[in-house]
């Protein structure tokens, strides 16, 4: 039986597979800069699939609620708290993970000098741009609610932003590869669509009875393989796959969790434990994920095989173990430990 009010876990067990694939595309990325693989056949075809809708899901899934609390917070508000829960973390951990960089310099994949640890937040960099950018994304899209418009006025922007994104792909491309700050403005509109996007969807929206999640699945996978060989190089059909990605795997999750019995399933409370947790494995997982890519390579492990499972448990597992940290130092020093361990206990359902 449906049961609409289990769908509220759906956001968070929806991140808690988003962030594994951030972990997994991170040491998969870390390994193809080490020289442990070579990115042709199997392996690019992974990275692209990965890449293709895994940051646009972060944005969709930050826009489902956003409207809310624009409506709850007033928009200075929303402001405020964003430079708590976003650019906080951002400068707290670049300063953590390039500072360990350079002290590990010898272990690391990236070159790093003094001069990059005092810079470290600003511009961001590695994957803080997400941070960054996300905080401007919604100090534009929050513009939408502030002024009172409805979900059609943020299908309206969706729609034009993704026409921007579409006829700009080529002057975006190169953006990317123009320096640190074009680089920001690049991901902005990469990626300004879909914060949209869940603005216009809304999580009640999405939460409408339709099909068995498996047939959601199966449509996921369908639209996946055959885009794959021609999507990046054909930027509507590009665009418009992203879309049809973002929203088939939300579905999902959406339906999965609607259909679970009154009580979740402990496969269910950990899936939303560990997306209510995505923040903290985001901020630290490459700092423990090239940790135990150092390891192996010291103990002579050369195998991609190990190397991406271990690394990815060490990304996904060992961030956690801060969680009762975080959630002992919040009754201490509650604003501290919002901006330096984002961590939560879970999401209460009835």
């Amino acid at each position: 039986m449906r049961n609409p009010n289990r769908a509220s876990l759906a956001p968070d067990q929806a991140k808690a597979l988003a962030i594994l694939l951030v972990v997994f595309g991170h040491v998969l990325r870390g390994l193809e800069r080490g020289g442990l693989v070579a990115f042709d056949g199997v392996w690019r075809t992974v990275d692209w699939a990965i890449y293709l809708f895994h940051m646009p899901l972060f944005f969709y899934l930050s826009g489902l609620f956003f409207a809310q609390t624009v409506a709850k917070a007033g928009y200075l508000g929303m402001l405020r708290r964003n430079l708590v829960v976003l650019v906080g973390p951002l400068v707290v951990w670049s300063y953590i993970q390039v500072g360990m960089q350079y002290v590990f310099s010898g272990s690391s994949n990236l070159k790093v000098g003094l001069d990059d640890v005092i810079s470290a937040p600003f511009p961001p960099a590695q994957q803080f741009w997400f941070l960054g950018v996300l905080f401007v994304a919604m100090a534009v899209a929050g513009l939408l609610p502030a002024l009172g418009a409805s979900r059609r006025a943020a299908a309206a922007a969706c729609v034009a932003a993704l026409a921007a994104r579409v006829g700009l792909d080529g002057w975006i491309k190169t953006a990317f590869e123009s320096g640190p700050y074009w680089f920001l403005v690049g991901q902005f509109l990469w990626h300004f669509p879909f914060l949209l996007l869940g603005m216009a969807c809304g999580n009640a929206a999405m939460d409408r009875a339709g099909a068995h999640p498996l047939a959601f699945l199966v449509a996921f996978a369908v639209v996946m393989a055959a885009a794959l060989p021609v999507a990046p190089e054909t930027p509507p059909l590009f665009a418009g796959v992203t879309v049809a990605l973002v929203l088939l795997f939300y579905k999902v999750f959406m339906e999965a969790a609607a259909r679970e019995a009154p009580t979740p399933g402990p496969v269910g409370r950990a899936l939303a434990f560990v997306g209510a947790n995505s923040m903290i494995i985001f901020l630290s997982h490459v700092i423990f994920g090239a940790g135990m890519r150092a390891l192996l390579v010291r103990l002579g492990v050369f195998d991609v095989g190990p190397h991406l499972v271990f690394g990815t448990a060490a990304g996904m597992i060992l961030p956690l173990f801060l969680v009762p940290v975080g959630l002992a130092m919040q009754r201490r020093a509650a604003l501290f430990t919002r901006i330096a361990l984002p961590v939560r206990a879970g999401r209460s359902v009835a």
